[in-house]
Protein backbone atom coordinates (compact mmCIF):
# COMPACT_ATOMS: atom_id res chain seq x y z
CA UNK A 1 0.00 0.00 0.00
CA UNK A 2 1.61 3.59 -1.11
CA UNK A 3 1.84 6.10 1.62
CA UNK A 4 -0.62 8.25 -0.35
CA UNK A 5 -3.35 5.67 -0.27
CA UNK A 6 -2.72 4.26 3.60
CA UNK A 7 -3.34 8.07 4.46
CA UNK A 8 -6.73 8.10 2.60
CA UNK A 9 -7.89 4.94 4.52
CA UNK A 10 -7.57 5.79 8.11
CA UNK A 11 -9.51 9.35 7.69
CA UNK A 12 -12.80 7.77 9.17
CA UNK A 13 -11.58 5.40 11.62
CA UNK A 14 -9.99 8.48 13.21
CA UNK A 15 -12.43 11.16 12.48
CA UNK A 16 -14.26 10.53 16.04
CA UNK A 17 -11.29 10.09 17.98
CA UNK A 18 -10.06 13.36 16.73
CA UNK A 19 -13.81 15.00 16.74
CA UNK A 20 -13.88 14.71 20.63
CA UNK A 21 -10.58 16.70 21.13
CA UNK A 22 -12.07 19.47 19.29
CA UNK A 23 -16.10 19.32 21.02
CA UNK A 24 -14.53 18.81 24.21
CA UNK A 25 -12.38 21.98 23.69
CA UNK A 26 -15.67 23.77 23.29
CA UNK A 27 -17.80 22.64 25.87
CA UNK A 28 -15.21 24.15 28.53
CA UNK A 29 -17.20 26.84 30.04
CA UNK A 30 -13.91 29.59 30.05
CA UNK A 31 -13.17 31.37 26.40
CA UNK A 32 -12.73 29.69 23.67
CA UNK A 33 -9.67 27.39 22.94
CA UNK A 34 -8.60 27.16 20.09
CA UNK A 35 -7.54 23.35 19.50
CA UNK A 36 -4.14 22.74 17.19
CA UNK A 37 -4.76 21.77 13.82
CA UNK A 38 -4.12 17.65 14.12
CA UNK A 39 -2.64 16.61 10.77
CA UNK A 40 -4.17 13.05 11.05
CA UNK A 41 -3.42 10.85 8.30
CA UNK A 42 -5.84 11.05 5.38
CA UNK A 43 -6.34 7.52 4.85
CA UNK A 44 -9.60 6.39 6.42
CA UNK A 45 -12.27 7.32 3.97
CA UNK A 46 -11.25 4.89 1.33
CA UNK A 47 -10.32 1.96 4.36
CA UNK A 48 -10.38 -0.20 1.85
CA UNK A 49 -7.64 -1.14 -0.55
CA UNK A 50 -9.08 -2.81 -4.00
CA UNK A 51 -6.79 -6.08 -4.63
CA UNK A 52 -7.59 -8.74 -7.53
CA UNK A 53 -7.17 -12.14 -5.75
CA UNK A 54 -7.18 -15.55 -7.59
CA UNK A 55 -9.17 -17.93 -6.45
CA UNK A 56 -7.10 -21.00 -5.06
CA UNK A 57 -9.25 -23.95 -4.93
CA UNK A 58 -6.78 -26.05 -2.79
CA UNK A 59 -6.13 -23.11 0.10
CA UNK A 60 -9.97 -23.12 1.07
CA UNK A 61 -9.80 -27.29 2.18
CA UNK A 62 -6.59 -26.04 4.19
CA UNK A 63 -6.86 -26.15 8.11
CA UNK A 64 -4.46 -23.02 8.03
CA UNK A 65 -5.46 -20.11 6.34
CA UNK A 66 -3.37 -17.33 4.16
CA UNK A 67 -5.55 -14.45 3.53
CA UNK A 68 -4.39 -10.76 2.33
CA UNK A 69 -7.32 -9.42 2.42
CA UNK A 70 -11.24 -9.72 2.99
CA UNK A 71 -14.68 -9.39 1.60
CA UNK A 72 -17.49 -6.24 2.50
CA UNK A 73 -19.54 -9.45 3.12
CA UNK A 74 -17.24 -11.18 5.13
CA UNK A 75 -15.78 -8.51 7.15
CA UNK A 76 -19.41 -6.84 8.24
CA UNK A 77 -20.12 -10.58 9.47
CA UNK A 78 -17.28 -10.55 11.24
CA UNK A 79 -17.86 -7.50 13.27
CA UNK A 80 -21.70 -8.68 13.75
CA UNK A 81 -19.62 -11.68 15.26
CA UNK A 82 -17.91 -9.69 17.49
CA UNK A 83 -20.53 -7.32 18.72
CA UNK A 84 -22.42 -10.66 19.44
CA UNK A 85 -19.70 -12.33 20.91
CA UNK A 86 -20.05 -11.04 24.72
CA UNK A 87 -24.05 -11.46 24.70
CA UNK A 88 -25.45 -8.26 24.10
CA UNK A 89 -25.36 -6.11 21.24
CA UNK A 90 -25.08 -2.40 22.58
CA UNK A 91 -27.01 0.67 20.77
CA UNK A 92 -22.99 2.19 20.81
CA UNK A 93 -21.87 -0.70 19.30
CA UNK A 94 -24.90 -0.54 16.44
CA UNK A 95 -23.78 2.89 15.55
CA UNK A 96 -20.39 2.15 15.18
CA UNK A 97 -21.25 -0.77 13.04
CA UNK A 98 -23.44 1.04 10.82
CA UNK A 99 -21.12 3.90 10.77
CA UNK A 100 -18.09 1.26 9.10
CA UNK A 101 -20.13 -1.25 7.25
CA UNK A 102 -21.51 1.58 5.57
CA UNK A 103 -17.74 2.73 4.48
CA UNK A 104 -17.31 -0.80 3.66
CA UNK A 105 -20.32 -1.74 1.07
CA UNK A 106 -21.75 1.18 -0.73
CA UNK A 107 -24.96 -1.26 -0.71
CA UNK A 108 -24.82 -1.86 2.79
CA UNK A 109 -28.18 -0.13 3.84
CA UNK A 110 -30.12 -2.64 1.18
CA UNK A 111 -28.15 -5.92 2.67
CA UNK A 112 -27.67 -4.91 6.23
CA UNK A 113 -31.04 -7.20 7.22
CA UNK A 114 -29.80 -10.01 4.95
CA UNK A 115 -26.53 -10.05 6.48
CA UNK A 116 -27.52 -9.83 9.86
CA UNK A 117 -30.08 -12.67 9.86
CA UNK A 118 -27.82 -14.90 8.14
CA UNK A 119 -25.58 -14.25 11.14
CA UNK A 120 -28.27 -14.65 13.54
CA UNK A 121 -29.30 -17.98 11.69
CA UNK A 122 -25.08 -19.19 12.66
CA UNK A 123 -25.81 -17.91 16.26
CA UNK A 124 -29.07 -20.02 16.69
CA UNK A 125 -27.02 -23.42 15.59
CA UNK A 126 -26.32 -23.26 19.66
CA UNK A 127 -27.50 -26.66 21.20
CA UNK A 128 -26.31 -25.84 24.85
CA UNK A 129 -25.07 -22.33 26.54
CA UNK A 130 -22.09 -23.32 26.77
CA UNK A 131 -21.59 -23.74 22.77
CA UNK A 132 -22.03 -19.99 22.67
CA UNK A 133 -18.68 -19.09 22.12
CA UNK A 134 -17.57 -21.91 19.75
CA UNK A 135 -20.47 -21.03 17.31
CA UNK A 136 -19.92 -17.49 17.04
CA UNK A 137 -16.26 -18.43 16.49
CA UNK A 138 -17.19 -20.99 13.58
CA UNK A 139 -18.98 -18.36 12.14
CA UNK A 140 -15.95 -16.22 11.65
CA UNK A 141 -13.83 -18.99 10.43
CA UNK A 142 -16.87 -19.07 7.03
CA UNK A 143 -17.05 -15.46 6.77
CA UNK A 144 -12.75 -15.50 6.09
CA UNK A 145 -13.41 -18.53 4.36
CA UNK A 146 -15.94 -16.83 2.40
CA UNK A 147 -13.09 -14.09 1.11
CA UNK A 148 -11.00 -16.77 -0.26
CA UNK A 149 -13.73 -17.40 -2.85
CA UNK A 150 -14.22 -13.70 -3.66
CA UNK A 151 -12.33 -12.51 -6.72
CA UNK A 152 -12.40 -9.20 -5.60
CA UNK A 153 -11.60 -7.64 -1.74
CA UNK A 154 -11.30 -4.98 -0.40
CA UNK A 155 -9.92 -4.97 3.60
CA UNK A 156 -6.21 -5.73 4.39
CA UNK A 157 -5.99 -7.77 7.36
CA UNK A 158 -4.25 -5.08 9.71
CA UNK A 159 -6.91 -2.18 8.49
CA UNK A 160 -9.66 -4.62 9.54
CA UNK A 161 -8.25 -5.77 12.79
CA UNK A 162 -7.49 -1.78 13.73
CA UNK A 163 -11.79 -1.18 12.40
CA UNK A 164 -12.76 -4.52 14.90
CA UNK A 165 -10.80 -2.70 17.85
CA UNK A 166 -12.52 0.47 17.21
CA UNK A 167 -15.71 -1.98 17.21
CA UNK A 168 -14.92 -3.84 20.32
CA UNK A 169 -14.06 -0.27 22.14
CA UNK A 170 -17.14 1.25 21.24
CA UNK A 171 -18.83 0.11 24.15
CA UNK A 172 -16.21 1.23 26.81
CA UNK A 173 -16.44 -2.53 28.15
CA UNK A 174 -13.86 -4.62 26.31
CA UNK A 175 -13.98 -7.99 27.78
CA UNK A 176 -12.17 -11.18 27.74
CA UNK A 177 -14.61 -12.86 24.91
CA UNK A 178 -14.10 -9.85 22.41
CA UNK A 179 -10.42 -10.18 23.13
CA UNK A 180 -10.17 -13.89 22.62
CA UNK A 181 -12.33 -13.81 19.54
CA UNK A 182 -10.11 -10.86 18.23
CA UNK A 183 -6.90 -12.96 18.91
CA UNK A 184 -8.34 -16.42 17.05
CA UNK A 185 -8.72 -13.26 14.03
CA UNK A 186 -5.71 -12.58 14.49
CA UNK A 187 -4.14 -15.63 14.51
CA UNK A 188 -6.17 -16.78 11.14
CA UNK A 189 -4.77 -13.61 9.08
CA UNK A 190 -1.38 -13.96 10.35
CA UNK A 191 -0.68 -11.19 11.90
CA UNK A 192 2.65 -11.11 13.83
CA UNK A 193 1.05 -10.67 17.43
CA UNK A 194 3.71 -8.26 18.66
CA UNK A 195 2.20 -5.65 15.68
CA UNK A 196 -1.42 -6.70 17.29
CA UNK A 197 -0.19 -6.28 20.45
CA UNK A 198 0.76 -2.51 19.75
CA UNK A 199 -2.22 -1.39 18.65
CA UNK A 200 -4.08 -3.01 21.33
CA UNK A 201 -1.97 -0.94 23.42
CA UNK A 202 -2.76 2.44 20.71
CA UNK A 203 -6.30 2.27 21.07
CA UNK A 204 -6.02 2.06 25.34
CA UNK A 205 -4.04 4.81 25.51
CA UNK A 206 -6.65 6.91 22.79
CA UNK A 207 -9.69 6.25 25.03
CA UNK A 208 -7.36 7.05 27.80
CA UNK A 209 -6.48 10.50 26.49
CA UNK A 210 -10.28 10.83 25.58
CA UNK A 211 -11.01 10.35 29.24
CA UNK A 212 -8.53 12.49 30.50
CA UNK A 213 -10.13 15.82 28.03
CA UNK A 214 -13.48 14.95 29.64
CA UNK A 215 -11.69 15.32 33.64
CA UNK A 216 -9.94 18.54 32.11
CA UNK A 217 -13.68 19.85 31.58
CA UNK A 218 -14.51 19.33 34.81
CA UNK A 219 -11.86 21.99 36.48
CA UNK A 220 -11.40 25.19 37.27
CA UNK A 221 -7.86 25.43 36.28
CA UNK A 222 -6.85 28.75 34.71
CA UNK A 223 -7.33 29.53 31.38
CA UNK A 224 -3.79 28.80 29.61
CA UNK A 225 -3.56 25.49 31.81
CA UNK A 226 -6.16 24.10 30.42
CA UNK A 227 -5.65 24.99 26.88
CA UNK A 228 -1.73 23.74 27.51
CA UNK A 229 -3.41 20.26 28.56
CA UNK A 230 -5.62 20.36 25.30
CA UNK A 231 -2.77 21.05 23.25
CA UNK A 232 -0.81 18.07 24.77
CA UNK A 233 -3.14 15.29 24.42
CA UNK A 234 -3.99 16.96 20.51
CA UNK A 235 -0.57 16.34 20.16
CA UNK A 236 -0.27 13.24 21.68
CA UNK A 237 -2.84 11.64 19.59
CA UNK A 238 -1.66 12.98 16.47
CA UNK A 239 1.54 10.70 17.24
CA UNK A 240 -0.41 7.50 18.13
CA UNK A 241 -2.69 7.75 14.78
CA UNK A 242 0.74 8.23 12.99
CA UNK A 243 2.41 4.91 14.45
CA UNK A 244 -0.66 3.03 13.86
CA UNK A 245 -0.41 4.61 10.09
CA UNK A 246 3.02 3.01 10.12
CA UNK A 247 1.93 -0.01 11.12
CA UNK A 248 -0.84 -0.78 9.32
CA UNK A 249 1.20 0.15 5.92
CA UNK A 250 3.92 -2.21 6.72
Amino acid sequence: MEEKDTGKSLKNTFHSAVESVKTAAKDVKLPEIKVPEIKIPSQMKDVFKKKEKEQDPVAEQTATLLISSISAKGAIKIIYYLMAADGEVYHSEEEKFDSICAELDPEFAENREQIINECREQINKIIDPDDYYDVIQDGVEDALLSSLATKNTILTPKLFVWNLLSIAYSDDNYNETERRLLKYIVRKLDIDKAVFLEMESSFLTVMDLDNELNWIKTTNRPYLTIEAMVNEIANRKNVIFESVKDLISL
